[in-house]
């Protein structure tokens, strides 16, 4: 009977174990193996990278830093300079939605922007309101008075998933709040709850990273491992992206600790993905003289990872894919966009699509 209990307990730890290590994974940075950026060729990624320029007539905005880009099937959207700007597929300008202020269809500081169902949602970061509009840029109500101002969470943005929306907060922990909303029914539910509650001292390091498929994507935080997708509403394991000794320590989540770091530690700029390929930006903070911004490239299919790349062959130099320009997430799955000026001016801007394979 003990041999038979000791086999079937052995066997539960194998299997345990094998699962483990069966998840794709891989490790972000490892200093050890840093060499010059392995050089790859936009034909094997990209499929096509279109560019369209936006509009400079007289009435047309003057863009500075973009805060984020969306797409719907007949218009971008843009945050840039805490405004909301919508432009026609061929880089018109259309309109500007809402306006700065405290009113009904304003908004102070706009941080995040998403379509479904026809309507386009603004994110206000320092009233915690989310306001929706028509196609035709029409205000049609916000969340000012409803569950969500009531929460106890301080939301730092959404996204869509399979048509709901999820608001999710940040702070330095390895599980952070996230909640499903029903803007129909005012109703709020639970998708995680933060397993660690910062102290008072500490420095706002944790963030949330959304990215894949359109309707389940990725969801990760710089504070675990794991990368998770939702299934039946709930964060499941989908595989590991390691920090190592690159995370940051709790301990160093002080003003006085970040200033007297004695080791790297791992900054993200942004994540992307587009159809089997995630593209990471990331800096290593405190790497020397050494140039510690990088792009990372992970091929979900093959599970093939390169730390420092450099995509080659793109023909606009102002469309190279480089760390410090962040690509959002398109319309499609295969899809990343990207607006920024063309030159060093700043009098013209685009807006880059690369469809990739």
């Amino acid at each position: 009977m003990y041999k038979i209990l000791f086999f079937l307990v052995s066997a539960a730890v194998l299997s345990s174990c094998s699962q483990k290590t069966e998840m794709p994974g891989f490790s972000i940075f490892d200093r050890s193996a840093m060499n010059e950026a392995v050089q790859v060729s936009s034909d094997a990624l990209i499929e096509d990278v279109s560019v369209v320029r936006l509009d400079t007539s007289d009435g047309a905005p003057v863009l500075g830093m973009i805060e984020d880009v969306c797409e719907s099937e007949n218009a971008y959207y843009i945050i840039s300079s805490e405004t909301v700007y919508e432009y026609a597929k061929d880089g018109s300008f259309v309109r500007r939605i809402g306006a700065k202020g405290r009113g009904p269809g304003e908004y102070l500081n706009p941080r995040g922007i998403g379509v479904s169902g026809g309507r386009l949602y603004v994110f206000d970061y320092n009233t915690q309101n989310i306001l929706t509009y028509g196609e035709d840029g029409s205000f049609i109500g916000s969340s000012i008075k409803s569950a969500l101002m009531n929460s106890g969470i301080y939301i730092t943005s959404f996204f869509f998933s399979g048509g709901d929306m999820i608001l999710y907060a940040s702070s330095n922990s390895p599980v952070q709040d996230m909640l499903r909303w029903d803007a129909a029914t005012d109703g709020l539910t639970a998708v995680s709850e933060r397993s660690r509650e910062m102290m008072p001292e500490e420095v706002m390091m944790g963030e949330n990273y959304i990215f894949g498929d359109r309707d389940n994507p990725f969801i990760y935080n710089n504070f675990n491992d794991t990368v998770y997708v939702l299934e039946g509403g709930r964060p499941v394991p989908a595989m590991l992206m390691r920090l190592g000794k690159y995370r940051f320590e709790y301990g160093d989540l002080t003003f006085d600790g970040l200033m007297s770091l004695s080791a790297g530690r791992l900054n993200f700029l942004w994540i992307a993905a587009a159809g089997e390929n995630i593209l990471i930006a990331y800096s290593v903070v405190n790497l020397g003289d050494e140039s510690s911004a990088f792009l990372g490239l992970y091929n979900t299919r093959t599970g093939e990872y390169s730390q420092n790349v450099e995509i080659t062959g793109i023909p606009e130099d102002f469309a190279a894919i480089t760390p410090s320009e962040r690509l959002f997430e398109g319309l499609q799955d295969d899809e990343l966009l990207s607006v920024r000026p063309v030159s060093d001016t700043g009098d013209e801007y685009v807006i880059i699509k690369y469809r990739f394979k």
